[in-house]
């Protein structure tokens, strides 16, 4: 997993490279066997056959991807804060004596270098990065709840300053090789092809008396009287992002500011310290076990069919939205739609996707110009006869998409897999009549495209498993997170969702105030609260879905609800895109007319209930999420709980501190815990 050899010239190799894995990642074993090199190393140094040494990675596109996660589970369950600081310390020591090697170390950075793979290469001397596009760098601990805990709340911020430091900590964000050049993480960037050959230069180089340049830091960070406006900054940013939800971000302050000025090995008592407490936490365990969800979901079908050509039907927002995102993912994308202006629309999508994508660091811009020119638009079938897969994003119409994949069938292959990225219809009903129904399958992207993370795969009862790996690899390709369901009304997330905003607007009809409803939402965890969220889908968009699930299951109730739904609709109250639906925009008030379409409705408009409990109506519009998600698994629709709980955090922003739905369900008790608990965790 480790090697370790030493050339003529008296420079050595570090080489890492765990046996049958794609990517390298720091076990409790990989240590143990870093710690025995570094002692040969301290000997081969103090006998002067060793001059200095690189470190690098056997792996294509991986340097080391960090700690292993799946520790933290075990770690957490042990429950003792003493004993996971005991374990960071650990490593920080290991760490340590990489630093103290009496000989220049240097990382040679071909790819992913992560978390505790960088605070290995903060360790080193010197670090150089390559030019590949895989190389990734940063430290995202607090994505997991925790923060660095082998020293990198200490390096980091000493090697660039506080201010810089701060920013890649409390984000998370990563850096291409040449921000982090930019930065001063890393000391140089070099081609690819070459990184291994130029960290043994380096590290001959420096052993010969050669310097390292840096990067200056910036002013703030220079003038020490001036730092507490840094921090001061970070803590106001700290509690306007995180509400005071997430303790990590506020540790990872204090390990920082309590290093500065302190020996390192002082800040490195303190950061193992305060990352004991984070690990064993419920925040860090529900965020890692979402990491691992996702992770999971992600890799679903690794071996499955091999997508590279993509058809896209309708180039309207959804439409546009899939073939840039597919585009960047470097999928070859054919746009059709019968309007020429709809055309233009999607380009311009796929434009400004990867000018953000060049000017955000994620490709240089010649690469994201050439993604761009992916996207081939279309006002007929041309060319669809090389397409592996076809989306459809045409409008919300049964007969229409029955249409379409008729088309799409007479001018595709019969290997091509339709997918039609239908939010409420059935899969089954759209293949009706088709000529291939093994072929189908429901691919449910969420809007913006670019932004949510999740998409649905449904199954419908005659999609056949080669047409479900197609789209997983298709989601794949395009960097999200894919969840399979059966065909069911509603899918995952919609149908859990509208019980939550029907209980909502059942409150409002029984007399509530819908910003005193939208505060305790928000108060929960909920990015918005859920008036605002119908506003922000559209009324109309709601009012069908909704009457497509109450069509579905008519046991529900909510008939008062469903009924305002649709005279809000009916009455032009569209929700944002009108300008006035709950709330009048941009000025956020409740809309005038409302009161009287309660009335209409046959809700209340005295105003008795108006000032409910939050508590009470976060556990009301929460418990009925719960049971619609207990029902899901109980009849089969969903695998396993996680499913559900990565699927609600991902598309609906269940707030991920809590683990998930069903997760913080078990974790309230109570008559829907201790089902959830019985029934699905066991």
């Amino acid at each position: 997993m480790i090697d370790l050899s030493i050339g003529p010239d008296g420079i050595a190799e570090l080489r890492f490279d765990t046996p049958g894995e794609k990517v390298n990642i720091l076990t409790e074993a990989s240590l143990a066997r870093l710690s025995g090199l570094l002692g040969e190393l301290e000997r081969a140094a103090a006998a002067g056959t060793v001059k200095g040494a690189a470190l690098t990675s056997g792996k294509k596109g991986v340097f080391l991807a960090g700690a292993d996660v799946k520790a933290f589970v075990t770690v957490a369950a042990a429950g003792d804060p003493a004993a996971a600081s005991a374990k960071a310390a650990e490593g920080q020591r290991i760490f340590s004596r990489l630093a103290a090697l009496p000989i220049p170390t240097v990382a040679g950075i071909n790819g992913a270098c992560l978390g505790g793979g960088l605070e290995l290469a903060l360790a080193c001397v010197s670090r150089i990065a390559s030019d590949a596009r895989e190389v990734s760098i940063g430290l995202p601990e607090v994505r997991l709840g925790l923060i660095p805990g082998w020293g990198g709340t200490q390096r980091l911020p000493r090697l660039i300053g506080p201010g810089r430091a701060l920013d890649l900590i409390l984000t998370g964000r990563t850096l291409d090789g040449r921000r982090a050049r930019k930065l001063g993480v890393v000391d140089a960037v070099v081609p690819a092809e070459g990184i291994a050959l130029a960290a043994r230069r380096e590290a001959a180089r420096l052993a010969a008396g050669g310097r390292v340049r840096r990067a200056p830091w910036d002013r703030l960070d220079r003038l020490a009287p001036l730092r507490p406006l840094v921090f001061a900054a970070a803590r106001r940013r700290v509690l306007a992002q995180t509400a005071g939800r997430y303790p990590a971000p506020r540790a990872a302050l204090e390990a920082v500011s309590y290093g500065l000025g302190r020996p390192l090995e002082e800040g490195l008592r303190r950061e193992a310290e305060l990352i004991g407490p984070l690990l064993v936490g419920d925040v860090s365990r529900h965020l890692v076990q979402i990491f691992l969800s996702s992770r999971a979901a992600a890799s679903a079908g690794a071996a499955a069919a091999d997508v590279r050509r993509l058809g896209v039907l309708g180039a309207g927002t959804m439409g546009g939205g899939i073939a840039a995102v597919a585009a960047m993912g470097g999928l070859s994308v054919r746009l059709k739609d019968v309007s020429a202006e709809a055309l233009a629309r999607g380009m311009r999508q796929v434009r400004a996707l990867s000018s953000a994508a060049a000017r955000r660091g994620r490709m240089p811009r010649h690469e994201a110009d050439r993604r761009e020119a992916l996207v081939a638009p279309a006002t007929d079938m041309t060319g669809f006869a090389s397409c592996d897969l076809v989306v459809e994003a045409v409008v919300e119409d049964l007969e229409v998409k029955r249409r379409v994949l008729a088309e799409v069938e007479r001018a595709t292959p019969p290997a091509c897999v339709f997918a039609t990225n239908t939010s409420s219809l059935s899969v089954a009903a759209i293949a009706e009549g088709a000529a291939r129904p093994g072929r189908v399958v429901g691919l449910h992207f969420f809007n913006p495209v670019e932004k949510m993370p999740l998409v649905e795969i449904v199954r419908g009862p005659a999609t056949e498993d080669a047409a479900v790996e197609a789209a997983l690899a298709v989601a794949r390709r395009m960097g999200k997170t894919p969840v399979v369901v059966r065909d069911t009304p509603g899918f995952i997330v919609n149908r859990i969702l509208m019980p939550y905003l029907g209980g909502a607007v059942e409150l409002l009809a029984g007399g509530a105030d819908p910003v005193a409803v939208d505060r305790a939402m928000t108060s929960f965890g909920m990015p918005m609260g859920p008036f605002a969220l119908l506003d922000q889908i559209g009324l109309d968009v709601a009012a069908h879905v909704a009457g497509v699930l109450a069509a579905a299951f008519p046991d529900r109730g909510g008939e008062t609800g469903l009924k305002l739904l649709h005279g809000m609709a009916q009455a032009g109250l569209l929700g944002m895109k009108a300008g006035k639906g709950f709330y009048r925009y941009p000025s956020r008030k409740p809309s005038p007319e409302l009161k009287a379409l309660v009335a209409a409705a046959g809700g209340r408009t005295d105003g008795a209930g108006g000032a409910p409990e939050p508590a009470a109506v976060a556990d009301r519009l929460v418990g009925v999420m719960v049971q619609e998600a207990a029902r899901l698994l109980e009849e089969g629709s969903v695998d396993r709980p996680e499913t559900i709980d990565l699927a609600m955090v991902m598309g609906a922003g269940f707030p991920p501190w809590r683990g998930g739905l069903l997760r913080h369900a078990d974790a309230r008790g109570g008559r829907e815990g201790s089902h959830v608990r019985r029934r699905f965790y066991g």
